[in-house]
Protein backbone atom coordinates (compact mmCIF):
# COMPACT_ATOMS: atom_id res chain seq x y z
CA UNK A 1 0.00 0.00 0.00
CA UNK A 2 1.09 3.60 -0.51
CA UNK A 3 2.88 5.23 2.41
CA UNK A 4 2.27 8.86 1.49
CA UNK A 5 0.31 10.80 4.10
CA UNK A 6 -1.51 13.89 2.89
CA UNK A 7 -1.39 16.79 5.32
CA UNK A 8 -3.10 19.63 3.46
CA UNK A 9 -5.09 20.13 0.27
CA UNK A 10 -5.51 23.87 -0.16
CA UNK A 11 -7.39 25.85 -2.78
CA UNK A 12 -4.95 28.52 -3.97
CA UNK A 13 -6.85 30.38 -6.68
CA UNK A 14 -9.81 30.30 -9.05
CA UNK A 15 -10.07 32.22 -12.30
CA UNK A 16 -13.18 32.87 -14.41
CA UNK A 17 -11.92 35.31 -17.08
CA UNK A 18 -9.46 35.50 -19.96
CA UNK A 19 -6.90 38.20 -20.71
CA UNK A 20 -9.62 40.47 -22.08
CA UNK A 21 -11.60 40.22 -18.83
CA UNK A 22 -14.23 38.18 -20.66
CA UNK A 23 -15.76 35.12 -18.97
CA UNK A 24 -14.25 31.77 -19.83
CA UNK A 25 -16.75 29.76 -21.84
CA UNK A 26 -15.93 26.04 -21.61
CA UNK A 27 -12.33 25.49 -20.48
CA UNK A 28 -11.44 21.93 -21.47
CA UNK A 29 -7.80 20.87 -21.85
CA UNK A 30 -4.95 22.39 -19.88
CA UNK A 31 -1.14 22.22 -20.09
CA UNK A 32 1.86 23.46 -18.10
CA UNK A 33 4.70 25.24 -19.90
CA UNK A 34 7.74 24.50 -17.74
CA UNK A 35 10.12 26.67 -19.79
CA UNK A 36 8.05 29.79 -19.06
CA UNK A 37 6.25 28.67 -15.89
CA UNK A 38 2.85 29.31 -17.47
CA UNK A 39 -0.48 27.56 -17.74
CA UNK A 40 -2.19 27.24 -21.14
CA UNK A 41 -5.93 26.55 -21.25
CA UNK A 42 -8.12 25.57 -24.19
CA UNK A 43 -11.42 27.43 -24.06
CA UNK A 44 -13.50 25.29 -26.41
CA UNK A 45 -16.51 27.58 -26.32
CA UNK A 46 -14.50 30.40 -27.90
CA UNK A 47 -12.00 28.23 -29.80
CA UNK A 48 -9.09 29.99 -28.13
CA UNK A 49 -6.03 29.33 -26.00
CA UNK A 50 -5.61 31.44 -22.88
CA UNK A 51 -2.21 31.80 -21.22
CA UNK A 52 -2.00 32.33 -17.45
CA UNK A 53 1.07 33.10 -15.33
CA UNK A 54 2.03 31.03 -12.29
CA UNK A 55 -0.38 33.06 -10.14
CA UNK A 56 -3.21 32.13 -12.53
CA UNK A 57 -3.46 35.65 -13.89
CA UNK A 58 -4.43 35.73 -17.61
CA UNK A 59 -1.74 37.38 -19.72
CA UNK A 60 -2.42 36.46 -23.37
CA UNK A 61 -4.70 34.56 -25.73
CA UNK A 62 -4.62 33.00 -29.17
CA UNK A 63 -7.79 32.60 -31.24
CA UNK A 64 -9.16 32.31 -34.77
CA UNK A 65 -7.82 35.75 -35.58
CA UNK A 66 -4.34 34.25 -35.41
CA UNK A 67 -5.30 31.39 -37.72
CA UNK A 68 -6.17 28.50 -35.42
CA UNK A 69 -9.53 26.83 -35.91
CA UNK A 70 -11.41 24.38 -33.72
CA UNK A 71 -8.60 24.20 -31.16
CA UNK A 72 -8.71 21.09 -28.93
CA UNK A 73 -5.39 20.99 -27.04
CA UNK A 74 -1.93 22.48 -26.68
CA UNK A 75 1.55 21.00 -26.20
CA UNK A 76 4.14 23.53 -24.94
CA UNK A 77 7.66 23.06 -26.32
CA UNK A 78 10.84 25.10 -25.99
CA UNK A 79 10.26 27.00 -29.23
CA UNK A 80 6.57 27.72 -28.61
CA UNK A 81 3.81 25.13 -28.74
CA UNK A 82 1.86 22.72 -30.90
CA UNK A 83 -1.89 23.26 -31.16
CA UNK A 84 -4.29 20.55 -32.33
CA UNK A 85 -7.03 21.97 -34.53
CA UNK A 86 -10.26 20.48 -35.83
CA UNK A 87 -11.46 19.76 -39.34
CA UNK A 88 -11.04 22.37 -42.06
CA UNK A 89 -12.61 22.88 -45.46
CA UNK A 90 -10.17 20.34 -46.87
CA UNK A 91 -11.72 17.74 -44.58
CA UNK A 92 -8.88 16.97 -42.19
CA UNK A 93 -7.54 18.51 -39.03
CA UNK A 94 -4.06 19.90 -38.58
CA UNK A 95 -1.45 20.57 -35.94
CA UNK A 96 -0.20 24.16 -35.83
CA UNK A 97 3.36 24.92 -34.75
CA UNK A 98 3.13 28.32 -33.06
CA UNK A 99 6.17 30.33 -31.97
CA UNK A 100 6.56 32.45 -28.84
CA UNK A 101 5.19 35.50 -30.67
CA UNK A 102 1.94 33.59 -31.34
CA UNK A 103 2.69 33.34 -35.06
CA UNK A 104 1.94 30.09 -36.85
CA UNK A 105 5.18 28.84 -38.39
CA UNK A 106 3.81 25.63 -39.86
CA UNK A 107 0.60 23.66 -40.29
CA UNK A 108 1.19 19.93 -40.06
CA UNK A 109 -1.35 17.66 -41.77
CA UNK A 110 -0.56 14.11 -40.61
CA UNK A 111 -2.98 12.58 -43.13
CA UNK A 112 -1.30 14.37 -46.04
CA UNK A 113 2.19 13.44 -44.88
CA UNK A 114 1.11 9.83 -44.25
CA UNK A 115 -1.66 8.84 -46.70
CA UNK A 116 -1.94 5.38 -45.14
CA UNK A 117 -3.58 7.00 -42.12
CA UNK A 118 -6.69 8.07 -43.97
CA UNK A 119 -8.52 10.95 -42.33
CA UNK A 120 -6.71 12.00 -39.15
CA UNK A 121 -7.92 14.75 -36.80
CA UNK A 122 -5.58 15.04 -33.81
CA UNK A 123 -7.15 15.85 -30.44
CA UNK A 124 -4.27 15.51 -27.96
CA UNK A 125 -0.55 14.87 -28.15
CA UNK A 126 2.56 14.54 -26.03
CA UNK A 127 6.27 14.55 -26.86
CA UNK A 128 8.45 11.98 -25.12
CA UNK A 129 12.18 11.86 -24.42
CA UNK A 130 12.63 9.30 -27.24
CA UNK A 131 11.95 12.02 -29.84
CA UNK A 132 8.53 10.61 -30.64
CA UNK A 133 5.09 12.15 -30.61
CA UNK A 134 2.13 10.21 -29.20
CA UNK A 135 -1.13 11.43 -30.66
CA UNK A 136 -4.84 10.81 -30.08
CA UNK A 137 -7.30 11.45 -32.88
CA UNK A 138 -11.02 11.52 -33.57
CA UNK A 139 -10.77 8.64 -36.01
CA UNK A 140 -8.69 6.24 -33.90
CA UNK A 141 -9.25 4.82 -30.42
CA UNK A 142 -5.58 3.83 -30.13
CA UNK A 143 -2.43 5.94 -29.71
CA UNK A 144 -0.65 6.89 -32.96
CA UNK A 145 3.13 7.22 -32.85
CA UNK A 146 5.11 9.64 -35.04
CA UNK A 147 8.82 10.44 -35.26
CA UNK A 148 10.13 13.99 -34.86
CA UNK A 149 9.53 14.68 -38.57
CA UNK A 150 5.91 13.56 -38.29
CA UNK A 151 6.43 10.30 -40.13
CA UNK A 152 3.88 7.78 -38.91
CA UNK A 153 5.44 4.77 -37.15
CA UNK A 154 2.65 2.59 -35.74
CA UNK A 155 -0.27 2.50 -33.32
CA UNK A 156 -0.21 1.36 -29.69
CA UNK A 157 -3.39 -0.54 -28.86
CA UNK A 158 -3.85 -1.16 -25.12
CA UNK A 159 -5.99 -4.18 -24.33
CA UNK A 160 -8.20 -5.03 -21.40
CA UNK A 161 -10.15 -8.17 -20.64
CA UNK A 162 -13.91 -8.36 -20.87
CA UNK A 163 -15.42 -11.68 -19.81
CA UNK A 164 -11.90 -13.11 -20.04
CA UNK A 165 -11.37 -12.00 -23.62
CA UNK A 166 -8.76 -9.29 -24.41
CA UNK A 167 -10.33 -6.35 -26.23
CA UNK A 168 -8.88 -3.02 -27.41
CA UNK A 169 -9.33 -0.20 -24.89
CA UNK A 170 -9.99 3.24 -26.38
CA UNK A 171 -7.73 5.99 -25.01
CA UNK A 172 -9.05 9.40 -23.95
CA UNK A 173 -5.95 11.13 -22.54
CA UNK A 174 -2.23 10.55 -22.08
CA UNK A 175 0.92 11.81 -20.39
CA UNK A 176 4.52 10.75 -19.72
CA UNK A 177 6.88 11.04 -16.75
CA UNK A 178 10.47 12.26 -16.54
CA UNK A 179 11.75 8.72 -17.21
CA UNK A 180 9.79 8.47 -20.44
CA UNK A 181 7.16 6.07 -19.14
CA UNK A 182 3.82 6.50 -20.90
CA UNK A 183 0.43 6.67 -19.16
CA UNK A 184 -2.66 6.07 -21.32
CA UNK A 185 -6.09 6.74 -19.80
CA UNK A 186 -9.17 4.83 -20.98
CA UNK A 187 -12.47 6.50 -20.18
CA UNK A 188 -14.57 3.49 -21.17
CA UNK A 189 -12.52 1.05 -19.07
CA UNK A 190 -11.73 3.29 -16.12
CA UNK A 191 -8.10 2.22 -16.36
CA UNK A 192 -4.58 3.53 -16.88
CA UNK A 193 -2.22 1.53 -19.11
CA UNK A 194 1.49 2.11 -18.45
CA UNK A 195 4.30 1.55 -20.97
CA UNK A 196 8.03 2.16 -20.69
CA UNK A 197 10.20 4.43 -22.85
CA UNK A 198 10.52 1.66 -25.44
CA UNK A 199 6.74 1.18 -25.57
CA UNK A 200 6.83 -2.11 -23.69
CA UNK A 201 3.65 -2.68 -21.66
CA UNK A 202 4.36 -2.62 -17.92
CA UNK A 203 1.08 -2.73 -16.00
CA UNK A 204 -2.42 -1.31 -15.74
CA UNK A 205 -4.53 -0.06 -12.85
CA UNK A 206 -7.86 1.55 -12.06
CA UNK A 207 -11.36 0.22 -11.55
CA UNK A 208 -14.56 1.29 -13.27
CA UNK A 209 -17.27 2.54 -10.93
CA UNK A 210 -19.08 5.45 -9.34
CA UNK A 211 -17.65 5.35 -5.81
CA UNK A 212 -14.49 6.65 -4.16
CA UNK A 213 -11.32 4.85 -5.35
CA UNK A 214 -13.05 4.10 -8.66
CA UNK A 215 -13.22 5.89 -12.02
CA UNK A 216 -16.59 6.54 -13.64
CA UNK A 217 -15.75 8.74 -16.64
CA UNK A 218 -12.07 9.73 -16.42
CA UNK A 219 -11.20 12.42 -18.96
CA UNK A 220 -7.77 13.87 -18.09
CA UNK A 221 -4.47 12.67 -16.62
CA UNK A 222 -1.28 14.42 -15.50
CA UNK A 223 1.95 13.08 -14.01
CA UNK A 224 3.64 14.81 -11.08
CA UNK A 225 7.18 13.51 -11.55
CA UNK A 226 8.55 15.56 -8.64
CA UNK A 227 6.27 13.89 -6.08
CA UNK A 228 5.94 10.62 -8.04
CA UNK A 229 2.18 10.56 -8.30
CA UNK A 230 -0.45 11.27 -10.90
CA UNK A 231 -3.85 12.92 -11.03
CA UNK A 232 -6.93 11.78 -12.91
CA UNK A 233 -9.98 13.95 -13.57
CA UNK A 234 -13.31 12.11 -13.31
CA UNK A 235 -15.89 14.00 -15.37
CA UNK A 236 -18.90 12.11 -14.02
CA UNK A 237 -17.90 11.99 -10.34
CA UNK A 238 -16.79 15.67 -10.39
CA UNK A 239 -13.50 14.78 -8.67
CA UNK A 240 -9.75 14.59 -9.16
CA UNK A 241 -8.18 11.35 -7.88
CA UNK A 242 -4.51 10.91 -7.04
CA UNK A 243 -2.48 7.72 -7.37
CA UNK A 244 1.14 6.72 -6.95
CA UNK A 245 2.94 6.06 -10.21
CA UNK A 246 2.58 2.39 -9.40
CA UNK A 247 -1.20 2.66 -9.27
CA UNK A 248 -1.95 2.83 -5.53
CA UNK A 249 -4.87 5.12 -4.71
CA UNK A 250 -3.98 8.10 -2.48
CA UNK A 251 -6.83 10.62 -2.18
CA UNK A 252 -9.38 12.65 -4.11
CA UNK A 253 -10.33 16.31 -4.37
CA UNK A 254 -13.71 17.89 -4.94
CA UNK A 255 -17.22 16.65 -5.53
CA UNK A 256 -20.20 18.09 -7.37
CA UNK A 257 -20.89 21.77 -6.68
CA UNK A 258 -20.14 25.36 -7.65
CA UNK A 259 -18.49 26.58 -4.47
CA UNK A 260 -14.71 27.10 -4.47
CA UNK A 261 -12.97 23.73 -4.32
CA UNK A 262 -15.87 21.85 -5.91
CA UNK A 263 -16.36 20.91 -9.57
CA UNK A 264 -19.03 20.62 -12.21
CA UNK A 265 -17.97 18.19 -14.94
CA UNK A 266 -14.21 18.86 -14.87
CA UNK A 267 -12.26 17.65 -17.89
CA UNK A 268 -8.48 18.03 -17.48
CA UNK A 269 -5.62 18.58 -15.05
CA UNK A 270 -1.97 19.64 -15.15
CA UNK A 271 0.84 19.99 -12.60
CA UNK A 272 3.49 22.72 -12.33
CA UNK A 273 7.12 22.38 -11.22
CA UNK A 274 6.18 22.94 -7.57
CA UNK A 275 3.54 20.22 -7.59
CA UNK A 276 0.55 22.59 -7.65
CA UNK A 277 -2.35 21.24 -9.69
CA UNK A 278 -4.67 23.12 -12.06
CA UNK A 279 -8.07 21.79 -13.10
CA UNK A 280 -10.41 22.88 -15.89
CA UNK A 281 -13.74 23.10 -14.05
CA UNK A 282 -15.61 23.09 -17.33
CA UNK A 283 -19.26 23.69 -16.49
CA UNK A 284 -18.38 26.10 -13.69
CA UNK A 285 -16.52 28.01 -16.44
CA UNK A 286 -13.34 28.43 -14.41
CA UNK A 287 -9.85 27.17 -13.62
CA UNK A 288 -8.98 26.09 -10.07
CA UNK A 289 -5.51 25.76 -8.56
CA UNK A 290 -4.67 23.60 -5.53
CA UNK A 291 -1.52 23.05 -3.49
CA UNK A 292 -0.83 19.65 -1.96
CA UNK A 293 1.31 19.31 1.16
CA UNK A 294 2.40 15.74 1.88
CA UNK A 295 4.96 13.78 3.83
Amino acid sequence: MAQTQINTIRLVETRHVDDNEQPLSYPTTIAYDASRDEIIVTDAGKSQLVVFNNELFPIASLDQGRGIMGVTSCLPIKEGFYVTCGSTESGDGYIALVNKAFIIEKKIHPAQLNPQLGKFTATRLIANTNNRFYVLSVERSSVSVFDQNWRYQHDIVPKDEKLGIPEPASIQALDCDSQGNLYFLSEERGRVFVYDLHEKFLYKFGEKGGAERKLARPRGISVDSKNRRLYIVDYLRHTVSSYTLGGDYLFEIGGKGNRPGWFLYPTDVTVDMEGNIYITDTFNHRIQEFSITAQ
